[in-house]
């Protein structure tokens, strides 16, 4: 039951942010904010693209990012292994799944570090503000010139989290009724 559970989370989390940036600065009190979806980055790019070029970093563009053509499939795999290990009720299925999920999340946040190193270390030495280079932190708040970066979780991360922590759960829950089934069936041969 708590692997369907997990399944039904990531649903919504295929189609919702994963995560945020918001950029604050006297200039922006109300802040520009960049939405990081499983299949694509939105928010307010145009302003921040012209803002990255009077820093040198590079524009913020989907094509640049391969990642988006294969995480909502990835999701959809994890999807059905978790739809198929409660079917099947298979210890061995849905720990699979679980490790993979697993994996798959410490990829991802590997790879988000990669590119915010990539983007704050590869500035233009040509760029109109000499500015030194910076890695933003992927959680939490980073000071960058004036501006104050703040990158935290959204919505569909925390679904995927509480999937992925749904896991080892359900893989415990399941063990032990199997453990106390094969228990009452030999203590019924005595």
């Amino acid at each position: 039951m708590l692997v369907l559970v997990a399944a039904l989370l990531l649903i919504p989390a295929a189609f919702l942010p994963v995560w945020k940036i918001t950029l604050v600065a006297p200039q922006y009190p109300q802040g520009l904010s960049l939405m990081i979806y499983p299949h694509k980055v939105a928010g307010e790019i145009q302003e921040v693209n012209i803002l990255n070029h009077y820093i040198g970093m590079k524009e913020i563009e989907q094509d640049e990012f391969p990642e988006f053509r294969f995480i909502p499939f990835l999701i959809l795999r994890f999807l059905a292994l978790a739809v198929l290990a409660a079917l099947v009720a298979r210890l061995e299925i849905g720990a699979l799944g679980w490790i993979d999920f697993l994996v798959f999340g410490l990829v991802m946040l590997v790879d988000f570090q990669h590119w915010l190193h990539e983007y704050g270390h590869n500035l233009s030495p040509g760029a109109p503000i000499d500015l030194n280079p910076f890695t933003p932190k992927f959680i939490g708040t980073t000071q960058v010139a004036n501006f104050t970066v703040m990158s935290w979780p959204a919505a569909g991360a925390v679904m995927m989290a509480l999937a992925g922590l749904l896991g080892p759960v359900a893989l415990f829950v399941e063990w032990r009724r199997r453990n106390n089934d094969a228990i009452s069936d030999q203590q019924a041969q005595v």
